[in-house]
């Protein structure tokens, strides 16, 4: 089950073009320190979720872990996805808020 908050909050971010998807985007997103925080897919390969936390890790940007591919995807209105950057310090905290608050099948690696 998607994370209905953290979804709702992705969404608005996609209408506000503070989202960024894709690995070559977001690594680029990630280098013009432009990333507030991170999304990783619960089924992200070890290798990209390695490479993902090592340059969260290096930038001090926040990571939660959440969906499948296809549901960030389906959410971003793309193809699967592993990835996503939030480019918004606000909606970046607001979704950090949402995962503090507990909310099922949200974890931070």
């Amino acid at each position: 089950m998607m994370a209905g908050r953290v979804a709702q909050m992705i969404g608005l971010c996609r209408r506000a073009g503070k989202v960024v998807s894709g690995e070559t985007a977001v690594e680029h997103c990630i280098m013009r320190n432009e990333a507030k925080m991170l999304i990783l897919t619960r089924d992200a390969a070890t290798r990209s979720r390695e490479k993902y936390m090592r340059l969260a890790r290096e930038k001090n940007i926040p990571v939660i872990c959440c969906f499948t591919k296809s549901e960030l995807g389906d959410l971003l209105g793309k193809a699967p996805r592993t990835v996503a950057a939030i480019t918004d310090e606000q909606m970046a905290r607001g979704i950090a808020g949402t995962k503090e608050r507990g909310e099922a099948g949200l974890y931070t690696l």
